[in-house]
C-alpha cells in the first residue's frame, strides 16, 4: 500500500512529538519533596530549590550531592585530585557508598524537584545599592607589619595585658602596639589560624593545611617565652581552641573545633594526673566545628560549651555538662546546607538577662558560588530552656565575621560585620559594614560602610581598645587570595596592598 507523503509527513511529526513529549516527565512536586526530605535530609536540613540557580543545582551542587548517596552523576568523582593517603581515609569512612542508595527512578525525581523548582538567575538586590553611609565614627589606620607587598593575615588576637595585637600569616606571627608599633616577629612552621591570648599565656591553633583535606596535620601549640611547645598534633585542620577549667578541679582542659572536611570533630583534651599528655574525648564527631564558647547557659552551676558547626550541619549545639566532663548535647539551632555560616557571638540585646545570639551566613566557596538572598546577619533572641527565636535580619552577601557591642556608647548594641564574598562589581564596598542601632526595640539600624581606595579583604574581624582611650576599635587582617573568581584589576589591588591590619579607630570617648 503507497501511503500519500501528507499521511507519513503527519506520522513522522506525530512519532516525533511523541517522544518529544516524553522527555518532559510530569514531576510531582510533593513526592520530590518528600524524597528530597527523606534522603538529603537525612544528613542536613533538606535545602529549599529556590535558593539557587537551575545551572547551580544541575551542575555544581546535585553532582556532589549524588556522590554520597552512592550516585556518579554528570561524571563527578568525588575522589578526583585526591591523594592515595585521603582516598584511603574516605573509603574507610564509607563516605562515599560504593552502591546506590537509592534507584535511579528516585534519584531522578529528586533531580526534577530541584531543577524544575529554581529560578534561572540571581541578581543584584537593587534595594542595596543606596543604602549605605559614609562611616563616620571610625577613623582608618593602615599597618604595614613588614617590607612586603599583599598580605594573607589568618588570624588576630588582643592581648588585654600586653597591650599588644597578636597577628597570624602563613609562617609568620607578629606583635604589635599602637605605641611602639611592632614588638616582635616570629618565623613559623605552619599557618595559626586562631590565638587565645589569655593572663600572658598564649595558645595557637595551627590548621595544618588551608585547603581542604582528608590529612590531620594540624597541632596545638602554647607560646612559652619565644619558643613553641606543642600540646597537641595529628589534629585534623583545626580552626579554633580555648582552654578552660570545665570541672573545677585546677586543671584547664582544651577546647578545639576539628573542622576538617569530609570527617571531622569537636574534641575535648583532657590532662591525665602527673602526665604531660592530653586524652582526647570526643563531643561530636562531624565535620564543620568552627568556633566555641565556655559558659553555664543553663544556669545550673556547670560550664557548659556552646559551638557552631558550619559545612553541611549549619548548626549550634550546647554540650550541656551533666557530670564530671560529661556532657548532652543538644541541637538548638539549624540551617539549611547552602547558608554557609560563618560565626556566632553571645549577647543580651534587649537586656533580659538571657543570653541571645548574633549568627552569620555568607561562606561562598564550595558548590554553590552565587548571589544568595539570605547570606547575611541573624539575631535571634533567646527565650526558656535555650529556645531561640529569630527577631531581625539584616541580608549582607558574603558575610564571614561578626561582633556586637555599644561601640558609639548610646546604651544599645551595634554590629560590625565583615564579608569575605560580598558582590564584587557594585558593592565591593560592603566587605565591612557598621549597624549603628537607632531603635533597638524596632530593630532599626543604619548601615555604614568604609570609603577607602582598596575593598578591605578579611577573614579576621576583632574588637579592642588598641589605642587605650576608653572605647572599642576594630581590627581587620587583610588576605589577598580568593577561592572564587575576582575581577582581574581588583585583585591586582588586593596582591600589593602595603599594609597588613585595617585598624578602625572609635573617635566616640567616654
Amino acid at each position: 500500500m503507497i501511503v500519500p507523503q501528507r499521511v507519513l509527513t503527519a506520522l513522522i511529526f506525530a512519532s516525533f512529538l511523541a517522544v518529544f513529549l516524553s522527555s518532559f516527565r510530569r514531576v510531582d512536586p510533593n513526592e520530590g519533596a518528600r524524597l528530597a526530605e527523606q534522603y538529603c535530609g537525612s544528613c542536613h536540613v533538606a535545602p529549599n530549590p529556590k535558593s539557587l540557580t537551575k545551572y547551580t543545582w544541575q551542575v555544581n551542587v546535585l553532582p556532589v550531592m549524588a556522590s554520597y548517596l552512592g550516585i556518579r552523576y554528570m561524571e563527578y568523582d568525588p575522589y578526583r585530585n585526591l591523594s592515595e593517603d585521603e582516598v584511603a581515609l574516605l573509603t574507610t569512612q564509607n563516605i562515599y557508598p560504593t552502591t546506590p542508595v537509592v534507584t535511579d527512578d528516585v534519584w531522578q525525581k529528586i533531580v526534577d524537584y530541584y531543577v524544575e523548582n529554581a529560578p534561572t538567575t540571581s541578581r543584584i538586590d537593587s534595594a542595596r545599592l543606596q543604602r549605605n553611609h559614609k562611616l563616620s565614627l571610625f577613623n582608618t589606620k593602615y599597618v604595614s607589619l613588614g617590607k612586603t607587598s599583599g598580605a594573607k593575615v589568618t588570624a588576630i588576637a588582643y592581648d588585654t595585658t600586653r597591650h599588644e595585637l597578636w597577628v597570624a600569616e602563613p609562617e609568620k606571627l607578629y606583635r604589635w602596639n599602637w605605641t611602639k608599633g611592632l614588638t616582635h616577629n616570629y618565623d613559623l612552621s605552619g599557618t595559626v589560624v586562631d590565638i587565645e591570648v589569655n593572663d600572658g599565656r598564649s595558645l595557637l591553633t595551627e590548621i595544618g593545611t588551608l585547603l581542604p583535606s582528608e590529612l590531620a596535620k594540624g597541632s596545638i601549640y602554647a607560646l612559652v617565652g619565644d619558643s613553641l611547645n606543642a600540646l597537641q598534633t595529628g589534629n585534623h585542620r583545626p580552626v579554633c581552641s580555648l582552654t578552660a577549667d570545665l570541672n573545677d578541679d585546677g586543671v584547664e582542659e582544651i577546647l578545639t573545633a576539628n573542622y576538617g572536611h569530609r570527617s571531622g570533630s569537636l574534641s575535648l583534651y583532657v590532662k591525665q594526673p602527673n602526665q604531660r599528655a592530653y586524652q582526647e574525648q570526643t563531643l561530636l564527631n562531624i565535620p564543620g566545628a568552627v568556633k566555641c564558647y565556655v559558659r553555664d547557659m543553663n544556669k545550673d552551676g556547670r560550664k557548659d560549651i556552646i559551638a557552631l558547626f558550619a559545612q553541611n550541619e549549619e548548626a549550634i549545639y550546647i554540650f550541656y555538662q551533666i557530670g564530671d566532663l560529661t556532657f548532652r548535647p543538644e541541637k538548638v539551632l539549624q540551617f539549611e546546607p547552602e547558608y554557609g555560616t560563618s560565626d556566632f557571638v553571645i549577647l543580651d540585646y534587649n537586656k533580659d538577662g538571657i543570653d541571645d545570639l548574633a549568627v552569620v551566613h555568607g561562606d561562598n566557596a564550595d558548590y554553590s558560588y552565587s548571589l544568595k538572598s539570605f547570606h547575611g546577619l541573624r539575631l535571634l533572641l533567646g527565650g526558656k530552656n535555650q529556645v531561640y527565636t529569630e527577631a531581625f535580619f539584616y541580608p549582607l552577601y558574603g558575610a564571614t565575621r561578626v561582633q556586637a557591642d555599644d561601640f558609639d556608647q548610646d546604651g544599645d548594641i551595634d554590629f560590625a560585620i565583615s564579608a569575605f564574598f560580598p558582590e564584587l562589581t557594585r558593592l565591593a564596598s560592603e566587605s565591612f559594614v557598621y549597624l549603628e542601632n537607632t531603635n533597638p526595640p524596632k530593630f532599626r539600624f543604619t548601615p555604614f560602610t568604609l570609603d577607602t581606595p582598596v575593598p578591605v579583604k578579611s577573614l579576621t574581624l576583632e574588637k579592642a581598645d588598641v589605642d587605650q582611650d576608653g572605647d572599642l576599635d576594630l581590627l581587620l587582617g587583610q588576605f589577598s587570595f580568593s577561592p572564587v573568581a575576582v575581577p582581574p584589576a581588583l585583585q591586582q589591588q588586593w596582591n600589593t596592598v602595603d599594609y597588613k591590619l585595617v585598624v578602625l579607630i572609635n573617635r566616640r570617648r567616654p
